[in-house]
C-alpha cells in the first residue's frame, strides 16, 4: 500500500484536492441575486444559442460563447452559473498543469494546485454570477497550451481576454514560449488568433451598436479608460498596499467596501513571488526564460491595474503570476509551505461572512481547506526524515 501511495502520490494529491472541491461546491448554493452581472451573461448566452449575436448586452462575453454551447444541450435558466461552477472545479487541475509545464516538475504543479484550491474568491465566486472562475481557468489553460504548443492556445487566450481584458498580461509568456522555428503561421498562430478574435469582437460591437462597451458598469460605455496620471498614481499606491494587506477597503468608493475587498490569496505568496522575481540567480538560475516571462507579465499586470483599477477581483491575474513565481521558493525552502497554507485559511472566513446567508453555505463547504490540510499532514508524515533535514539545514543545526 505504501509503495502504491509513493508511486502515485501526485495523482492522489490532485484527486484529493479535486474531491474536496466537489464536496465543497455541494455545500454552497447559487447567490446570483447578489450580482446583477449574471442576468447580462445569461441573456447573451441564451440569445447566442438561438442564433442571435446581441452585442448591445453589457459585459465582456468571452466565456459566454462557451456557455452558449452548454445552453444548447441543457436549456438551463442558470446555464451561466453552472458553467462557472464547472470552471471553478477545474481551476486546481489547470493550475497543476500550468505550473508543471512551466517548471517541468510535478511538485511545482502540486504546490500551485493546492494554493488555488484554497482561494475561494477565485474558484467559488461563480455563485454571484461573476466570470472570475472561467477567466482564471482559460488564463491557466493558455499557459499550459503555449508551453506545449497546443493548437487551441490562441483560442483560450482570446476567450480569457474577452472575458476580462487583464488576461492580455500573458503576452510575454506567449512571446517566450511560442515556436521559434517553422512557417509564419506556425510561429505566430497563437498571437494571431488570440489578438484578432478580440479585435473582431470590438469591431463587430462598434458596427452593431455604434460604440464599444467596457464591462457592465455605468459610465464605462466607451473605449476610453484613461483618466489621467493622478488616477494611475492613486491606483498604484492602493495596489501596493493591497498586495500585502489582508484587510482592505474599496478605494474607488469606500462607502461600498465589503468583505471581498481583501487580497484574494495570502500575502505570503505575494511576498515569495516578488522575492523570487527579484532574486533570479538564487531561485531561477536554471529557468531564466520562466523568470523573464513571469517578471514581464507581473510588470504588465501591475501597470494595467494601475491604469484601469486595483479592484481585488481584477488583481487576480497579477496574483496568479506572482503565485506561479512563488512556487520555486516553496520548493527550495519548504518551511514556508505551512505558513502559506495557514495564511490561506482566513479567506474562507471572509467568504463565509460575505456569502454565508445569501448562498446558504453549509459546513461541508469547508472540506476544501480541511482536505488540503489533511493531505499536507499526510505528506509530512511520509517524509519526516526529509523535513528534519530541512529544519537542521535552515537553522544551521548540523554542527
Amino acid at each position: 500500500m505504501l509503495q502504491f501511495v509513493q508511486q502515485y502520490k501526485h495523482r492522489i494529491y490532485l484527486f484529493g484536492i479535486s474531491l474536496g472541491m466537489l464536496i465543497g461546491a455541494s455545500g454552497i448554493s447559487f447567490a446570483h441575486k447578489r450580482g446583477g452581472d449574471y442576468a447580462f451573461y445569461q441573456l447573451f448566452a441564451e440569445k447566442l444559442a438561438r442564433g442571435e449575436l446581441d452585442l448591445s448586452i453589457k459585459g465582456f462575453h468571452g466565456s459566454d460563447f462557451v456557455t452558449a454551447l452548454y445552453y444548447l444541450f441543457s436549456e438551463s435558466p442558470t446555464a451561466h452559473l453552472e458553467f462557472q461552477l464547472f470552471a471553478g472545479l477545474l481551476i486546481p487541475i489547470a493550475a497543476y498543469y500550468a505550473a508543471y509545464s512551466l517548471f517541468q516538475s510535478k511538485w511545482h504543479g502540486i504546490m500551485c494546485a493546492g494554493a488555488f484550491a484554497c482561494m475561494p474568491y477565485v474558484s467559488f465566486s461563480y455563485i454571484t454570477g461573476y466570470t472570475q472562475a472561467s477567466n482564471i481557468l482559460f488564463f491557466l489553460l493558455t499557459i499550459y497550451g503555449v508551453v506545449h504548443n497546443k493548437w487551441w492556445t490562441g483560442l483560450t487566450w482570446a476567450i480569457a481576454i474577452l472575458t476580462k481584458p487583464f488576461a492580455i498580461i500573458l503576452l510575454p509568456i506567449l512571446w517566450f514560449y511560442s515556436p521559434t522555428k517553422g512557417s509564419f503561421w506556425h510561429k505566430w498562430q497563437h498571437f494571431i488568433i488570440g489578438l484578432s478574435l478580440p479585435a473582431l469582437y470590438v469591431l463587430a460591437q462598434y458596427l452593431q451598436i455604434g460604440e464599444v462597451r467596457v464591462g457592465v458598469h455605468g459610465n464605462t460605455d466607451s473605449l476610453v479608460v484613461w483618466d489621467g496620471p493622478v488616477k494611475i498614481l492613486r491606483n498604484a499606491a492602493w495596489g501596493v498596499q493591497s498586495l500585502f494587506s489582508i484587510h482592505n477597503y474599496y478605494y474607488a468608493d469606500p462607502a461600498i467596501t465589503g468583505h471581498w475587498n481583501l487580497l484574494h490569496t495570502t500575502p505570503v505568496l505575494i511576498f515569495l513571488g516578488l522575492l523570487g522575481l527579484l532574486n533570479p540567480r538564487l531561485y531561477y538560475k536554471d529557468n531564466s526564460k520562466v523568470h523573464t516571462a513571469l517578471l514581464l507579465a507581473a510588470i504588465m499586470g501591475f501597470a494595467l491595474n494601475s491604469v484601469v483599477s486595483m479592484d481585488n477581483f481584477y488583481m487576480q491575474f497579477l496574483n496568479t503570476i506572482l503565485i506561479l513565481a512563488a512556487i520555486p521558493i516553496l520548493i527550495q525552502q519548504p518551511l514556508w509551505i505551512p505558513i502559506a497554507v495557514l495564511t490561506l485559511h482566513y479567506q474562507w472566513f471572509y467568504f463565509y461572512l460575505d456569502f454565508g446567508e445569501a448562498a446558504n453555505i453549509q459546513p461541508w463547504f469547508f472540506v476544501v481547506p480541511f482536505m488540503a490540510d489533511l493531505l499536507g499532514i499526510g505528506w509530512c508524515l511520509m517524509h519526516l526524515p526529509l523535513i528534519a533535514r530541512h529544519v537542521r539545514t535552515t537553522f544551521n543545526l548540523n554542527r
